[in-house]
């Protein structure tokens, strides 16, 4: 594939990393967010087996046999010009929808919506035009389903910002970047416990190493505190279920890496030694029932080399390189990357985009971690050959296709922020030589571009609920994980 020359790679990125370097100063006028009243809502019940998280609150969009959800704006100026409309899932969803907006009162359509599996937290947005934003001055809008279950909707919540309730969206002055480090360090990026969170909390924790950026160690804390209540740790798992004080699966382990790194004699983080001793095979590998996956490598090698490092544990930093030997001697055979390998030797994902950035990213980090090692070299030789691979299939963009040896597939923005951030971090310990940290650039370079007004990370192929299918389409959404990976990367490259 035809790759851009080192200059130009060099001067694009320079541009951006500039963005990450200003000064946040007062002559930025940046996005704002103006949140919704709610007018009307029918009264549904959350599902019995679900739970708000954090003491936030939902309302219910339903299909057209119970009211709509109406929402106003009473007080918004003239001078207030929005360019879109938005709101945020309040829970985890398994099915596809179709949602209808339109003005209460004339019935005038506004527009529709396909939600396909949506995720909590991920925001949805439809552009407005001049007719719209006086029509809605006027009217609000209402909203209901075509298709589908019903739908929660962020609506109110004592610590919930307003780019997660149902709003306007009028963007600033600033740039892209400036907005993107504005919505990283607040909980607009806030993201379920496990691999989702995990993701956000390396890039908080990374962004905050830096001298520009060091507002975010306390906001990762801050993010922290939301799930941890008296070192206890409470929260909603992957299917928005409470599950306090036990943990879903090893994809939910990954937070204990932030943990590990702020905290690390927090009993909390005895639930994942419990729990990866629990969990353990005949093979050695830690996983999830006769299913290993390469988000094993970064979701439980690499915070139990945290864990090891914090409490001087040569036994558990034997345990969490093992965990990176078995996957990538199982996943990568030099031709094609699995990121399933199950008991009975199938496998699946073949050259998925984001099931290279688990392994990847899990196995650079927990190198890192483990880098006074004598026993490491065998593990570096593989990270080699495997990001050597992994470059082959970088797009003019700087982008992976979400399968990556298929280019005519659209790019996943997420997977790729993951490779670029290893590939950085390899590069910066001197692993990896000067290709591996010009294709970490231009990554960072292509998705500076799929950016919203205000910082938003687009182009993130949906959560794998939908399978393989829903990720070979062109179905993309806006996912904050993938800032966390983003974030990364820019610390990385810093």
């Amino acid at each position: 594939m035809k790759r851009r020359s080192f200059l130009q790679r060099s001067t694009a990125c320079a541009a951006v990393i500039g963005f990450s370097r200003q000064a946040w100063g007062a002559e930025k006028a940046y996005a704002r967010h103006f949140p919704a009243e709610v007018v009307r809502a029918p009264k549904l019940p959350i599902p019995e087996h679900q739970r708000e998280p954090f003491g936030w609150r939902t309302n219910t969009i339903s299909n057209s046999e119970n009211p709509s959800l109406v929402l106003a704006w009473k007080d918004l100026s003239l001078d207030v010009r929005p360019t879109h409309f938005r709101i945020a899932i309040g829970l985890d969803e398994r099915d596809e929808k179709t949602a209808e907006f339109y003005l209460p009162k004339s019935g005038r359509r506004l527009g529709l919506l396909e939600l396909r599996f949506a995720t909590q937290f991920q925001i949805y947005e439809m552009p407005l035009t001049a007719e719209d934003i006086a029509d809605i001055r006027r009217e609000g809008i209402a909203l209901r389903l075509t298709k589908g279950s019903s739908l929660e909707v962020f609506t109110s919540g004592t610590t919930i910002p307003a780019a997660l309730l149902p709003h306007l969206l009028v963007p600033g002055t600033a740039s892209p970047m400036d907005e993107y480090f504005a919505r990283m360090n607040s909980f607009a990026c806030v993201q379920q416990f496990g691999w989702m969170e995990g993701c956000v909390l390396d890039g908080l924790l990374d962004l905050g190493e830096l001298p520009e950026h060091v507002e975010m160690q306390k906001t990762a804390k801050q993010h922290i505190d939301l799930f941890c209540k008296d070192s206890k740790l409470v929260y909603e798992n992957h299917i928005s279920a409470p599950s306090d004080g036990t943990l879903y699966g090893i994809e939910g382990c990954l937070p204990f890496a932030a943990l590990a790194r702020t905290n690390p004699n927090s009993p909390v983080v005895d639930l994942a030694l419990k729990f990866w001793s629990s969990h353990r095979r005949a093979s050695g590998s830690i996983q999830d029932g006769v299913h290993m996956s390469s988000e094993g490598t970064y979701t439980v090698a690499y915070p139990m080399a945290l864990i090891a490092k914090a409490r001087s544990s040569d036994t558990l930093m034997d345990d969490a390189l093992y965990q990176c030997r078995i996957r990538q001697a199982r996943l990568f055979d030099g031709v094609e990357f699995w990121r399933t390998y199950n008991d009975d030797g199938k496998r699946g994902n073949r050259n998925w985009a984001r099931g290279i950035a688990w392994q990847i990213l899990g196995l650079t980090r927990t190198l890192l971690v483990a880098k006074e090692r004598s026993d490491i070299d065998d593990l570096v030789i593989s990270l080699q050959r495997f990001a050597a691979w992994t470059i082959q299939w970088q797009r003019d963009d700087g982008l992976w296709s979400v399968f990556v040896d298929e280019p005519s597939l659209t790019a996943d923005t997420a997977g790729s922020a993951g490779i670029g951030a290893a590939l950085a971090l390899g590069a910066r310990q001197g692993w990896l030589n000067q290709t591996a940290r010009i294709a970490a650039q231009s990554t960072l370079v292509g998705l500076e571009s799929h950016l919203t007004p205000d910082g938003f990370l687009t182009g993130v192929s949906q959560s794998n609920k939908g399978g393989e299918a829903l990720q070979r389409g062109n179905y993309r959404t806006i996912y904050q994980m993938g800032m966390g990976l983003m974030g990364q990367l820019v610390a990385a490259l810093a």
